[in-house]
């Protein structure tokens, strides 16, 4: 590049009467050839004037934006070198796309009130400002912005000065370091702001009357901060940080250095309302974007394919931190089970990508915020962690920091920095696992007393490719009752028979091991008497049913090995079972073999829910509460008795809502409805639109999805475009009723009726697109697939092409098992 910018001085006044704003850019740049043309960044802006000065010399610009390749052509009567500024004044658009320099609606009261806020990655500041908004050209920031009367402003930074004008406040921000684009943060409301934590840099900002509502969020932040500081080695580098509640917010949250944004629920805790599962989670939230402080913010990638490197390491660090303060939460545990498992089922179909993965346009860079990126990464990290060490791995990552602070890095630097803290090839494993897509299945097999292993690619469509390459495998696995460790780098190997075998110990490998013969009969009995521990109870049944999805094993060997966990007590092997049971269900909705998983899955359920009846106490663990939650939503539609009961406690929840424990609430919602019919659907929607809390909000839009109407389900999906429903939550009922097997058939007409007002309502390009997409693979059974494919061809969703080929590939997996489980089942039904 021939140009690029050293520094930027900013000048923002939003408008909300109008949903407009005008800026001010002032950037200094370095010529590092003579160039009469100058190209930046810019999109949806109209300039209004545009100067350079160049050495003495003061040039008049001509200012071209092609909003199609999101460009802005800077035009100058003569060459140029060296030192320059660029003065460029334009106007934009407060949109409500929930992207770039956007609005936000809420009330307070009955007042309806607006607020301005960013989400610039990844390429969206060109939306905001002409820049070069690409992660490896790094600058300086200086920004002023002049807040409407009642209003004040956040930016990265504190305010330097603050001063009245013209009926407006002006707030000039201090200097930032060298940062990318896509971390600048704007915002300017009537914000109400908590401070006061064990951390005098770290506060909350909410809209009014919320604040009090952060002091969770805030003390667990200031513990967080501290022991990232300790493990990095490093302090944190601003002088503040502010972690902000928005009431409009299309991702979860957002790691804009010193002022971190969120949605609401994910922020905001409420000891009263708020259930276990969101205090857990809004802990992990923060701490996944405190680690960004410096993993991402201080060092960040050099370009978007190591887009990996920041949001799995965040992922990775998140859960050993928090694990660090809540031990209990068996946060690993809910790792291997949540993060591998979403990482596995995208990584085994064939429309997958590398972790490390070429990217070129926006559209592609939105696409690769995805399971692979955030979850095989993170589970990589454990890998490789195990491999090294947990003390050279530390010392790898702070070396990085160290060598990369205020620059960008590539996935090579970090392997290198590893690789010397750890004296073991780090690089030649680790890129092995990035560079190539997929991850593979290790066959088990015993003759006398020598075990064979042998490796090959793993599909979920069960295609068999033998000579497709081979991965350097750690092989963790037990010995009896000791640990052995090695590595598998060739297709296939021969070792003495360990006792009683079981393979990717602790699962800290990132692949599926198949177990044959008299193996597999051997695990199952340790199963039974639990002679292994819970993480590997768990990954035996967990790989067996990815082989019984794929064709490699059947339905009938699924149901017929998880009898090894009836009395199972732990909560990893527990929870993944029932969700497998739940997707059986869902599955063999109206099929034959139907009644064949209700067997096994209504008395699972209920010794569940047996075990730790309705009312959570103090005796129960924490994962408890989600195990529950589970029971209560599956037996509503398994069992009467139980939908019968979730109804009263509906009932109850009407009269006085505090009468409920928050845990309880969402199953109750779900379980009541499964039997429900118009009149408790018109009470939800009624409730819904009386309560304040955003959470309480979404776990009553979640009941509305339960329903065994399909009428009524349009009504809920019908519910999702009007007001009442915020743009950031319209997805979540269709990825809810697409979920119910009585969705399937309606939503797909649904989707295709009111596709333009869906579009309208969430904004096109937005990302929440993604999540609809990929929704549609479960409500389908097949026969749309053409359909499905001609439509997205005249109705392009920019960002979801790869989406659209997984959905449409997760499609015919889903049809071809329900064949194949009818013809296995014909003879036990």
């Amino acid at each position: 590049m021939s140009v690029a910018p050293t520094h930027y001085d900013l000048e923002f006044e939003p408008d909300f009467e109008n949903f407009t704003f005008r800026g001010r850019a002032r950037i200094y740049a370095w010529c590092y050839s003579p160039v009469s043309i100058i190209r930046l960044d810019a999109a949806e802006m109209e300039v209004r004037s545009c100067r350079v000065e160049a050495g003495d010399q003061t040039l008049v610009a001509t200012a071209r934006i092609d909003n199609t390749t999101e460009t802005l052509e800077v035009s100058l009567p003569k060459k140029i070198s060296g030192k320059c500024a660029i003065d460029i004044e334009y106007t934009g658009t407060l949109n409500d796309r929930l992207l770039g320099f956007y609005r936000s609606r809420y009330t307070d009261g009955s007042k309806t009130k607006f607020l301005a806020t960013t989400q610039f990655e990844a390429a969206d500041a060109r939306r905001a400002f002409p820049c070069w908004d690409e992660p490896n050209h790094k600058a300086t920031f200086e920004v002023a912005i002049l807040a409407p009367p009642g209003m004040t402003a956040i930016s990265n930074m504190p305010p330097r000065s603050i001063r009245e004008q013209g009926g407006r406040t002006v707030y000039r921000f201090k200097k930032t370091p060298l940062m990318s684009t896509y971390l600048l943060y704007l915002g300017v409301g009537e914000f109400e702001y908590l401070d006061g934590g064990k951390d005098e840099r770290i506060r909350v900002v909410t809209t009014r009357g919320k604040s009090k509502k952060g002091r969770y969020a805030l003390d667990m932040a200031s513990n967080l901060l501290a022991a990232y500081e300790e493990y990095f080695d490093k302090p944190y580098p601003l002088p503040k940080l502010d972690l902000i509640a928005l009431p409009d917010f299309a991702a979860g949250a957002m790691e804009n250095w010193g002022a971190i944004t969120f949605r609401e629920n994910i922020l905001l805790y409420d000891p009263k309302n708020s259930s276990t599962r969101t205090q857990q989670y809004i802990a992990e939230v923060v701490s996944h974007e405190l680690a960004h402080q410096w993993f991402g913010n201080l060092v960040t990638m050099d370009w978007w394919n190591d887009l990996w490197l920041n949001e799995s390491f965040a992922t990775f660090m998140a859960t050993k931190l928090v694990d660090k303060f809540h031990p209990e939460w068996n946060l690993w545990d809910q790792f291997i089970d949540d993060s591998m498992n979403a990482a596995m089922e995208m990584d085994a179909l064939r429309s997958t990508h590398p972790i490390d993965v070429k990217v070129d346009s926006p559209s592609q860079i939105r696409e690769i915020f995805d399971a692979i990126s955030y979850d095989k990464g993170g589970c990589i990290l454990r890998m490789l962690e195990d491999y090294v060490g947990e003390a050279a791995f530390k010392r790898g990552l702070r070396k990085y920091l160290r060598a990369f602070k205020y620059g960008n890095a590539a996935g090579k630097d970090l392997w290198d920095s590893i690789e010397w803290a750890s004296k073991v090839p780090v690089r030649q494993m680790v890129e092995a696992w990035l560079k190539r897509e997929g991850f593979p299945a290790v066959e088990a097999s015993a003759t006398g007393f020598q075990l064979s292993l042998k490796q090959e690619r793993f599909y979920a469509d069960g295609r068999r490719a033998p000579g497709r390459g081979v991965w350097p495998i750690p092989i963790r696995f037990l010995d009896g009752r000791f640990t052995r460790l090695g590595m598998l780098e060739t297709r296939t190997a021969d070792l003495g028979l360990p006792r009683k075998f079981v393979a990717n110990h602790d699962r800290t490998g990132f692949y599926r091991v198949q177990y044959h013969g008299l193996l597999l009969d051997e695990v199952k009995e340790m199963i039974k008497r639990k002679e292994i521990p819970p993480r590997d109870r768990w990954a035996v049944q967990n790989d067996l049913f990815a082989f019984c999805l794929s064709g490699r094993a059947s339905v009938m060997d699924y149901l017929e090995f998880i009898e090894a966990y009836s009395d199972e007590d732990e909560y990893m092997p527990l929870a993944n079972v029932g969700r497998n049971l739940l997707l059986l269900l869902n599955l063999s909705h109206s099929q034959d073999w139907s009644s064949l998983v209700g067997e096994k899955a209504g008395p699972y359920f209920s010794r569940i829910l047996a075990r730790l009846g309705w009312k959570p106490s103090k005796r129960n663990s924490h994962t408890d509460a989600f195990l529950r939650s589970m029971a209560i939503s599956a037996l509503g539609r398994l069992d009467r008795k139980v939908a019968n009961q979730a109804k009263d406690l509906f009932v109850q929840f009407l009269e006085s809502t505090g009468s409920i424990h928050p845990d309880i609430r969402a199953p109750m919602f779900a379980a009541a409805a499964h039997r429900g019919g118009v009149q408790m659907h018109t009470q939800m929607k009624s409730l819904f639109n009386r309560v304040d809390s955003i959470e309480e909000k979404l776990r009553i839009l979640s009941g509305m999805c339960e329903f065994d109407n399909s009428s009524i389900l349009v009504r809920t999906l019908d519910f999702a475009l009007t007001d009442a429903v915020r743009s950031q939550n319209a997805q979540l009922p269709i990825v809810r009723v697409a979920s119910n097997p009585y969705g399937r058939g309606i939503l797909w007409p649904w989707l295709k009726d009111n596709w333009k007002s869906l579009e309208s309502k969430i904004g096109h390009g937005n990302p929440l697109f993604g999540r609809i997409v990929s929704s549609i693979a479960m409500a389908t059974d097949g026969s749309e697939a053409d359909e499905i494919k001609d439509f997205f061809r005249t109705n392009p969703v920019p960002g979801t092409e790869r989406t659209q080929a997984q959905m449409l590939e997760m499609v015919s997996i889903y049809s071809d098992f329900r064949r194949r489980a009818a013809h296995d089942t014909a003879d036990h039904n």
